[in-house]
C-alpha cells in the first residue's frame, strides 16, 4: 500500500533535484558577467591566442598576445588574478579562440573567456 506512494514521492524528489541542479549549472555560466569589473569600460575583441608567456605560477600572471579576428591586429595583453574568467576555463594556450575585454591604455585584460561558439 505504501509502495506506490514511495515511488511517486521518490520520483517527484528526483525530478525536483534534477531541475534545481540544472538551473544552478546554467546560472554559473553567467556568473562571470555579474562581477563588477566586467562593467568597466573597455574594448572587446573576438580572436585567437597567438603567444603565451607565463609569469610566476604563484601569482597566476600571463602575458598573452591575441589576434583580433576582425582586423588581424595582434594585441599584447596582461592577465592576472583580477582578470574575470570562468572557473571552468583552462590556462591560456596558443590557438584558443577567446573573447577578451581589455583596457586600451594599460593593455590589462578585464575579462578573458574561451569562445565556445567558435569551436574551442
Amino acid at each position: 500500500m505504501y509502495t506506490p506512494f514511495k515511488t511517486v514521492g521518490l520520483s517527484f524528489l528526483s525530478l525536483t533535484c534534477c531541475m534545481v541542479l540544472s538551473t544552478v549549472a546554467f546560472s554559473m555560466e553567467g556568473k562571470i558577467y555579474d562581477k563588477p569589473d566586467v562593467q568597466k569600460p573597455g574594448r572587446t575583441i573576438h580572436g585567437k591566442v597567438v603567444n603565451v608567456v607565463k609569469g610566476d605560477a604563484a601569482t597566476h600572471k600571463w602575458d598573452v598576445s591575441v589576434q583580433n579576428g576582425e582586423t588581424g591586429e595582434v594585441v599584447p595583453l596582461c592577465l592576472d588574478k583580477t582578470t574575470a574568467r570562468k572557473e571552468t576555463d583552462r590556462d591560456p594556450v596558443v590557438g584558443d579562440e577567446v573573447v577578451v575585454k581589455y583596457d586600451e591604455h594599460s593593455k590589462h585584460a578585464i575579462s578573458f573567456v574561451a569562445d565556445t561558439l567558435r569551436g574551442n
